[in-house]
């Protein structure tokens, strides 16, 4: 079974980003795109979720979609922050912490 999780920091005052809508998209070899999963990130600005891949799930690509964009009010130029990724061994934990910001983001690959 596959874990994957990830944390959303504001790196303006260094809070848990609460509440961010994170979309994750299954793309498959043709490049046809389909939901996978959809959440919010909790009061901890964190998501997890365990998913059982088959051998033709891990073939394919992943894109991870957060909604910013209406978590900071102020004006901002980063509205949407899109990860792409893959998750090839169905037995490993992925973790993708991001520090965000109204215009960027940091995001590193955690073990």
């Amino acid at each position: 079974m596959v874990t994957f999780s990830s944390h959303l920091l504001n790196s303006i005052n260094g809070t848990h980003a609460s509440g961010v809508k994170v979309i994750i998209y299954q793309i498959n070899a043709n490049g046809d795109k389909k939901k996978y999963f959809e959440s919010e990130t909790d009061d901890g600005g964190r998501i997890f979720q365990e998913f059982n891949l088959t051998k033709e799930d891990c073939l394919c690509n992943y894109e991870m979609l957060c909604k910013t964009g209406n978590y900071f009010l102020e004006e901002r130029i980063v509205s949407e922050i899109v990860v792409k990724f893959k998750m090839s061994d169905p037995n490993k934990k992925y973790h993708l912490p991001i520090i965000i910001s109204p215009n960027g983001y940091s995001i590193w690959w955690s073990k």
